[in-house]
């Protein structure tokens, strides 16, 4: 079981896989299909997915794939309200977003995997984190 952040599901759902980067989050994330997440992932794929619409790098029809592949994945939804407490403490460090994902993996002892390197370097997770490169 991993954790999987919006920024590595995004490399999944739009990646170019002649890119080295996607290719990693690919096969990491095939190779674990069991995936738990808090429960703001999928709002949070989806900004991202819109970001890059917005932003030119993905065209309509791509985003659209995109938006019907994410309402078919599957993952295990944690609620957030029992993680509050360790998700504030990191404040300092993390986004509150991202501190989510660290205190699902960290309760759940599984690693987290991200494309955002930022994560890692905070030095604040006690969980393994995986960053794709």
């Amino acid at each position: 079981m991993i954790v999987p952040d919006a920024s590595v599901v995004a490399l999944l759902l739009h990646g170019d896989l002649a890119d080295a980067r996607t290719r990693d989050a690919v096969a990491i994330l095939r190779s674990d299909p069991a995936w738990i997440v808090p429960e703001h992932w999928c709002t949070e794929v989806l900004s991202v997915i819109r970001g890059l619409w917005l932003g030119g790098k993905v065209s309509d029809a791509d985003a659209d794939q995109a938006v019907t592949d994410l309402a078919g994945v599957t993952v295990a939804v944690v609620p957030t309200a029992p993680h509050v407490s360790r998700i504030w403490r990191l404040r300092s460090n993390l986004s509150v977003y991202d501190a989510g994902y660290v205190a699902i993996a960290e309760a759940h002892d599984v690693t987290l995997v991200t494309a955002d390197a930022r994560i890692a370097r905070s030095g604040v997770a006690r969980c393994p984190v995986q960053v794709v490169q």
